[in-house]
């Protein structure tokens, strides 16, 4: 054998790192495809669909709408390692866990996600503990809902989109137009005042979208702050400080901090030499056949990948196909399939309407619905299938490895 099996505790035909969305989905596809030998590494035992915590923080679900245990939606056959990948050395195929367990591998999928980034904003953890603040990306959906439904008929909400990358840029958004939704149905708008701060030139960089959502805003009365970061959080006086693009600064109180923050690929992505120049961290492939430019046996696919296009759970079932079709592809010397960089952002805009705003990563847009309908007019049937179909055909069939 190439390298030595001391130190070893198991070798895997394909292993794979993390158990949400895309690790899941790649190890049932790759079984259904007939690789026999797959293991998913994953510390959490409980899997979480996330474009669901959205309505949670709307009052329109609820968190066990939302979650399954992770043994649950492991694929049969597929060895769940509850643990943390630490490091990856790629030359020797192998990876080493928080535990001290060191796995090889024929192939290596990577699903690492994102995390928050604490050395560009500092005091996440204490500002989302505090409360008044809150965000669905970091797990307390729930505590949304709690403020939206106790926000003072004259308070301020401030919400927050960090620069890329993120989650589904469009879902930054969802928790503020439900959080409206709701204001305006019980009597607070007008009344309540509303700012969103959002780190980039344009929210999604799709022209007809941003218009759109743009004119929304304006009809709330939201003030968007453009080019503006947070630079500074103050939960124990309930505000924050932003800078603008013109390098001044301004403090803003809050009765709600919607908190969105910058997030990059974990550390060990970095340490591991996997990274390439990305300076957020994500893992160095092709966006097209997402194979990893400098380890022809390393695969990587949503948030933490750098796909050169808007992470989100749409892009997502489309990113496994190619990625287990090209690692059979490349195992049998076939042709290489290419992802396109589609995208989804759904925006549910109020208690029961949806943009179901579909992009390439060129900026174009990609609808599935019929040419002569105008792909992003607000639509109840789009809301009623992206909060009630699509969790069951994400808990029944994507994970399951038939989409």
């Amino acid at each position: 054998m190439e390298n030595s099996d001391v130190g070893i505790d198991r070798t895997f035909d394909v292993l794979i790192i993390g158990g949400g969305n895309a690790g899941i989905s790649a190890a049932a596809l790759l079984k259904r495809r007939g690789v026999t030998d797959v293991a998913v590494i994953e510390p959490q035992k409980v899997h979480t669909y996330r474009p669901l915590l959205s309505y949670v923080s709307g009052g329109q679900a609820t968190l066990s709408d939302a979650e399954r245990t992770q043994r649950s939606v492991t694929p049969k056959g597929c060895t769940w390692l509850a643990d943390s990948a630490a490091f990856v050395d790629a030359p020797a195929r192998t990876v080493t866990c928080e535990s001290g367990r060191k796995y090889r591998y024929r192939d290596l999928v990577l699903g690492p996600g994102l995390v928050p980034d604490t050395e560009e904003l500092a005091r996440i953890d204490d500002t989302l503990d505090s409360a008044k603040a809150t965000s669905n990306y970091v797990d307390t959906a729930g505590k949304t809902w709690d403020l939206v439904q106790a926000m003072p008929s004259r308070g301020h909400a401030v919400f927050t989109v960090p620069r890329s990358p993120v989650s589904c840029t469009g879902t930054t958004v969802k928790p503020l137009f439900l959080a409206a939704a709701h204001w305006r149905r019980t009597g607070r708008i007008p009344g309540v005042s509303i700012t969103l701060v959002i780190d980039r030139p344009q929210l999604l960089g799709v022209p007809e979208l941003d218009e759109r959502l743009n004119t929304l805003f304006a009809e709330l009365g939201v003030v968007v702050h453009y080019d503006t970061n947070v630079a500074e959080l103050n939960p124990d006086d309930d505000n924050i400080t932003v800078g603008h693009r013109d390098g001044t600064t301004q403090q803003l109180h809050y009765d709600l901090l919607h908190l969105v923050p910058p997030f990059r690929g974990p550390r060990w992505l970095e340490e591991s030499k996997l990274t390439g120049d990305d300076s957020n961290g994500l893992v160095d492939i092709d966006p097209q056949t997402l194979r990893h430019r400098s380890y022809d046996d390393i695969w990587a696919a949503g948030d933490g990948a750098a796909l050169d296009t808007d992470p989100s759970g749409g892009s997502l079932r489309k990113q496994i196909a190619v990625l287990v079709d090209n690692l059979l592809a490349a195992r049998s010397g076939g042709d290489m399939a290419a992802f396109d960089g589609y995208t989804v952002a759904p925006v549910a805009i109020d208690n029961h309407k949806l943009i179901a705003g579909e992009f390439d990563r060129t900026g174009s847009i990609s609808s599935s619905v019929p040419s002569f309908l105008d792909p992003l007019k607000p639509r109840r049937t789009a809301w009623a299938f992206d909060r009630y179909v699509l969790p069951r055909v994400y808990w029944n069939l994507i994970l399951r490895g038939y989409l």
